[in-house]
């Protein structure tokens, strides 16, 4: 039987290889995607998690390094040499297995079908990977611009109904997070003989911004919106014209469908809308303002 001393130093010794063992990163390995994925994220660092590539599934990278911060992350090198962070369970140290691929026989003039292969015995023959699903993504700004319909009050033009403003509307949004944003709000509407009046033209454009808050789920999102800033009231003949610029604020909100990676479509915006105009004799002036168009999306950030 071994000396108590000497029996102490080999159990530190053992657990001290153990513990290496456990620890050890494998020099070189494959990125290992997600099911349903054709990639993961390389981060460029571990505080603002800025995307630097999207390695594909099976690509061969270099473990440089391992951060055992949020789960475990791997710095790696991948074969075009730019060097970045995965998550340790993106990476594997063998190859990730392949889809099976099915193969078609020629097609002969009495064959009206392609024929396939039938599967190897225990083993399913699948489809390729879906590409992953855009619309998940919150992207750095986003740009719209569509049809714009006002349904002005009736002291715009001094008469006792509502009147219809045709024009458009534009807005730019910056996204702080995946749901606070900054947005810039324009919008221009005019209506021909409007005050019963024949060749009178009236015109009213907003600029408004402010704060945007989104929530999104896949491919739909929901946004609303408090916009703050002036309104400019012209009516024109041939002969003159008259303008006066204002206070003016909305507050509001609208859907969106994803349609692709960068552009989505704006399915309906309502906005309530206050203008201070007083060469029509008001105080105050209450809005209805209805949008729809193209939404365009521009960069991406990331919000794990």
């Amino acid at each position: 039987m071994l000396p108590r001393p000497l029996f102490l130093l080999a159990l530190v010794l053992f657990s001290s290889q153990a513990f290496a063992q456990e620890n050890q990163v494998a020099d070189a390995g494959y990125i290992l995607c997600p099911t349903g994925q054709q990639y993961v994220y390389l981060y460029q660092s571990l505080t603002n998690f800025e995307v630097l590539a999207s390695p594909k599934c099976g690509d061969k990278v270099e473990v440089l390094g391992r951060e055992n911060t949020l789960g475990g992350y791997l710095r790696v090198r991948t074969a075009d040499g730019k060097e970045g962070y995965v998550p340790q369970l993106h990476f594997t140290a063998t190859p990730p297995a392949s889809p099976r691929i099915t193969i078609q026989q020629p097609q002969s003039q009495s064959q009206s079908q392609p024929q396939r292969l039938p599967a190897a015995s225990g083993t399913a023959s699948r489809s390729p990977a879906s590409s992953p699903s855009f619309g998940s993504d919150v992207p750095l700004a986003e740009v719209f611009g569509g049809y714009s319909y006002l349904s002005a009050d009736a002291d715009i033009e001094g008469l006792g109904s509502r009147s219809a403003f045709h024009g458009a509307n534009a807005s730019a949004a910056i996204n702080i997070n995946r749901w606070l944003g900054l947005e810039a709000d324009f919008g221009g509407h005019y209506k021909r003989d409007c005050a019963g009046t024949s060749g009178l033209t009236c015109r009213q454009l907003t600029f408004m911004g402010g704060p945007r808050v989104t929530y999104r789920e896949g491919k739909v999102s929901a946004f609303g919106h408090g916009l703050f800033g002036m309104g400019n009231l012209s009516a024109s003949l041939p002969g003159g014209s008259s303008s006066e610029t204002k206070l003016a604020w909305a507050a509001g909100g609208g859907f969106e469908l994803a349609v692709s990676e960068h552009v989505s479509v704006r399915v309906g915006q309502v906005d309530y809308l206050i203008t201070r105009y007083t060469q029509t004799g008001a105080t105050h002036q209450d809005h209805i303002r209805l949008s729809a168009g193209v939404v365009f999306k521009l960069g991406r950030i990331i919000t794990e």
